[in-house]
């Protein structure tokens, strides 16, 4: 049990540790094109902290324990919002949300968490809805794309290929680096469950979803101490749209993804309670400190009722 969870702590490492390469060697690749540093920051940047979720999910689904799937994505957005937005707040508040959050962000934040709910709300998840759900992503994708004003690039062609190079580089190592550690991740939590008989969705919702929510909380720290709030709100709204769109949407193709006892009797109420308070904040185009105080208290209280369950 000890080296189970040894092996756990250091793949999650490793799966986090690659996500950051993935998330460099991307952002490179998108200044290199001429992306705006809004599409990098929104498109990139959210698309590639939900990597470690997308990999440990597929892994998952290879190693025929999909109910990992879910309880990952439901314990990661808690994570995100009740943890992450909780400290956010505590640290830099009145965290302000910008008008453009408004009117890009906060709609698919409500439409991608409405959509899962009710996908989720019978227990599974098939084809149908996870197909429903990537071509919900897709849209979204695009809209980003084309919506988004490119940048002029003024580096010669020498120096971008060379920078090029090296952001292939960072992204190759940070993928394999992913994958290896997802692989591990699944297989020590089938190990950690079995030996202690207690529901895989439980160690997905404490260990692993949060684990994989480190990328967004370093990012969003970072942005608050370089007054970037855009960035670091903005982070978290896109991290769990694409975390329910792209982490559901993709594995839920390869097979039905099943809800356990953990998520259907307490991870999904905490998740639509989570998701209410921060759309609520969104509209309010703020969150004050007591706000993030409040927030750290409830997911307090969920890390509690989560011990009812071993």
């Amino acid at each position: 049990m000890i080296q189970s969870v040894a092996i756990l702590a250091g793949a999650l490492f490793v799966l986090v540790r690659g996500a950051d390469l993935f998330v460099a060697g991307a952002k490179q690749v998108g200044a290199a094109f001429g992306m705006s540093s809004f599409a990098i920051g929104v498109l990139i940047v959210g698309l590639g902290t939900s990597v470690p979720e997308l990999a440990s999910s597929i892994a998952a689904v290879m190693n025929g324990t999909t109910e990992i799937v879910v309880a990952n994505v439901v314990g990661s957005n808690i994570t995100n919002i009740l943890l992450i937005v909780g400290v956010l707040a505590l640290l830099g508040g009145p965290i302000m949300v910008s008008r453009n959050l408004l009117k890009t962000e906060l709609p698919i934040f409500f439409i991608a968490t409405v959509h899962f709910v009710a996908s989720i709300y019978d227990g599974v998840i098939d084809r149908v809805e996870a197909l429903l759900l990537v071509g919900t992503l897709i849209a979204y994708v695009w809209y980003l794309l084309s919506s988004s004003e490119k940048t002029e690039v003024s580096k010669d062609t020498k120096e971008r290929m060379s920078m090029q190079i090296s952001s292939l580089v960072f992204i190759v190592l940070g993928l394999a680096a992913v994958l290896l550690g997802a692989h591990y991740t699944v297989q020590s939590a089938v190990a950690i469950a079995t030996g202690l008989a207690i529901p895989i969705g439980l160690v997905s919702i404490a260990a692993i979803a949060i684990g994989t929510s480190l990328p967004e909380l370093f990012v969003s720290i970072q942005a608050v101490r370089n007054n970037e709030t855009d960035l670091a709100i903005g982070n978290i709204f896109g991290s769990n749209a694409f975390n329910i769109l792209m982490v559901v949407g993709i594995p839920g193709l390869l097979s039905p993804l099943v809800a356990d006892i953990v998520v259907m009797e307490l991870g999904l109420l905490i998740l639509i309670a989570a998701s209410l308070i921060l759309f609520v904040a969104g509209l309010a185009r703020q969150i004050q400190k007591w706000e993030g105080v409040m927030m750290l208290l409830f997911f307090a209280f969920f890390l509690i009722k989560l011990i009812e369950f071993v």
